[in-house]
């Protein structure tokens, strides 16, 4: 990969306006499906009364998984995606482009973006879980409940403390993380590949 020149000072603002786009893009997806998931087929173990623990355990469980493999899904959009904005921004930075994505390397491959993105995501959920916490409110509990019930249920129904809730920001992080890593090596083969057929074709017209 390419070494990165210093960005002037005077890009630091454009260049994280840029990126913080780019972040909330990624994070949009996973944040719209974690929602439509808690308020359909997670909701329903908020349902029925404690002699249907069992059930609501299996609901919980197969909700659990929808969420597993749709957060493994975008994962690997977002690692490909930003490995193919990688290579895209390093051949125009070749030919002397000076657009601000490829000139402030934006969207470009990143562990730490591969964090940010299920973080950003997860800050809905922080903000009622805290405030819920700190003051239980009708407003709060509804939204864990029925936005962000793959986080609230697990240890609501082991009757164990609300703010353990906060733990599942990291599993699922590291879901993301994992197929953004694995999606982004899958990627780079494929673009190496891609370079070498090219050298290739360039060598046989010389």
């Amino acid at each position: 990969m390419e070494n990165r020149e210093k960005i002037a000072s005077k890009d630091f603002g454009k260049k994280f306006l840029l990126e913080l786009k780019d972040l909330l893009v990624g994070a949009a997806f996973p944040l719209m499906l974690s929602l439509i998931l808690s308020s359909t087929v997670i909701s329903y173990a908020a349902y029925g009364n404690e002699d249907d623990i069992a059930l609501k355990i299996v609901v919980l469980l197969v909700g659990e998984v929808l969420i597993i493999a749709a957060t493994v899904i975008f994962g690997k959009q977002n690692g490909t995606t930003a490995y193919k904005k990688t290579v895209q921004n390093g051949n125009k930075r070749k030919v002397g482009a000076t657009d601000d994505g490829s000139r402030l390397y934006i969207g470009e491959y990143s562990l730490v973006k591969g964090v940010l993105i299920p973080l950003i995501s997860c800050v809905p959920f922080i903000i009622f879980q805290i405030i819920e916490g700190a003051y239980h409110n009708d407003v709060c509990q509804f939204a864990l409940m029925y936005a962000f019930g793959w986080a609230y249920f697990p240890f609501k129904l082991a009757g164990l403390s609300q703010w353990l809730n906060l733990i599942w920001i990291i599993p699922y992080a590291g879901v993301h993380l994992g197929a953004y890593i694995w999606s982004g090596k899958v990627e780079k083969k494929k673009q190496d590949q891609l370079a070498a057929v090219e050298e290739v074709k360039g060598n046989k017209k010389k």
